[in-house]
Formats: C-alpha cells, sequence, structure tokens
C-alpha cells in the first residue's frame, strides 16, 4: 500500500526526506487551494472562506442540512474548511505539524486508513467548533483540528520514543503517560487559543476548541485505524 515503509533504516532518515505519500498529498492539495485563494485577489479570497469555510450558522440552520451552497450541503465544510488556510504562515505551520506527525501516524496506519483518520479528525474539530459556536457565523478554516487529531493519534506510540520498532504496541488510553500528555497539550492550547496566540486565521480566538475536538479525536480512536500494534 502507497505510503507504508517497511524498512527501519529508511524511517530513520526523518519525516522531511522520507513522508509518505499520503502525507505529501494532503500538503499538495492545502498549497494548490491556498494558490487558488490567493490568485484570485481578495474578493475570490473571501468567497472561498464564505462558500467552503465553516460557519457554524450554515450547518446548524435546519435548512442548511438540504440546501446546497454552490454545489455541496453546508455539512460537507465540516471537511472543507479544513483545506483553507487564512495565510502563509498559517499555511507553513500546519503542514510542517502534518509533515511530522502525520509521517509517523502514516507509517502505522497505510495510506486509506491515514486519510480516514485525518477527515474524521477534521469532521471532530469542526463539529467542536461547531457547537461551542451555535449560531454564530464566525468562520473557522485550517487544518488545525485534524493536524492535532493525528497528533493526538501520535501520542498513543511515540510517547513511548520517537523511533519506536514498528511493531510496538500502543500506549493504553487511560494510562499516566496518556492523561499526563493531553492534560498538558490541553492546558497549553487553551491558554495560546484563548490569548488569541493560535496561528487559526479567521476565528483565531476560539479555534483552540477545534483543535481540542481533533486531538481527542485522534487520540480516542487511533487505534481502529492502527494495523501495527495492539491497543
Amino acid at each position: 500500500m502507497a505510503g507504508f515503509v517497511s524498512d527501519p533504516a529508511q524511517q530513520a532518515r526523518g519525516p522531511i526526506l522520507n513522508a509518505p505519500f499520503v502525507v505529501k498529498a494532503i500538503i499538495l492539495s492545502f498549497v494548490v487551494v491556498h494558490a487558488i485563494q490567493i490568485t484570485g485577489g481578495e474578493g475570490n479570497r473571501l468567497w472561498m472562506i464564505f462558500n467552503f469555510g465553516l460557519h457554524p450558522l450554515q450547518v446548524t440552520d435546519q435548512e442548511g442540512w438540504v440546501t446546497a451552497w454552490l454545489w455541496f450541503p453546508a455539512w460537507t465544510k465540516l471537511v472543507t474548511h479544513a483545506f483553507l488556510h487564512a495565510d502563509l504562515t498559517h499555511l507553513l505551520l500546519n503542514s510542517l505539524w502534518l509533515l511530522v506527525f502525520g509521517t509517523v501516524v502514516a507509517r502505522r496506519t497505510g495510506t486509506w486508513r491515514f486519510l480516514l483518520l485525518f477527515l474524521l479528525t477534521a469532521i471532530a474539530g469542526g463539529a467542536t467548533h461547531v457547537l461551542a459556536h451555535w449560531g454564530s457565523m464566525m468562520p473557522v478554516i485550517g487544518a488545525s483540528g485534524a493536524v492535532s487529531g493525528v497528533m493526538g493519534a501520535s501520542f498513543r506510540f511515540v510517547l513511548r520514543g520517537w523511533n519506536v520498532p514498528p511493531d510496538t504496541p500502543l500506549l493504553p488510553l487511560f494510562s499516566r503517560t496518556i492523561l499526563l500528555a493531553a492534560l498538558a497539550w490541553s492546558l497549553i492550547n487553551f491558554v495560546l487559543g484563548t490569548l488569541g496566540y493560535t496561528p487559526d486565521g479567521y476565528g483565531a480566538l476560539v479555534a483552540w476548541e477545534a483543535h481540542m475536538g481533533g486531538f481527542f479525536a485522534g487520540l480516542i480512536l487511533f487505534p481502529l485505524f492502527d494495523r501495527r500494534g495492539a491497543a
């Protein structure tokens, strides 16, 4: 399966030189979408944010579930928002974090499991934002929820050591290591997010909720996607 590397020596060369295809493909999609955003000028950028960014009111409005925004129902924005980014810094940061954590996770899952995990954590992050801001038109864009989900998934095994053997069992969800790491991450994310230092473009002051939703979805659900170790 594409994206699966079985040679430990090859894995040791690091994520930048040896990222699985699926990780590079997702990052490339970020770049292509961002290029489309900025090529058409400010009007085009705002148009894309309105039509593909995640606005809770559009999703929670009863008509939003059946009325097409462009060619897609409003709920599809739970996914499409993850491929938009506010600026180059936002794009680069999400791409870098995905490159690092996505590489180690994709090596354990393979291509299709990783892609599904990425999409589900994007949905979880978006849904958490919608629940926290029910009825609001405050948009959220960016892959940070999904990237946080991939990071959460990686915590299940990288906390044993970054270069652990491929068949290393996952850490139990309620192990001391996982609980302390998740608590520390949550506190840091909450403080930075509420202070506005989390680079999430539009909705930066509240995007920490999407991070939390994605992170815990990845942390909890990863055993369903892992094909290497046992939980």
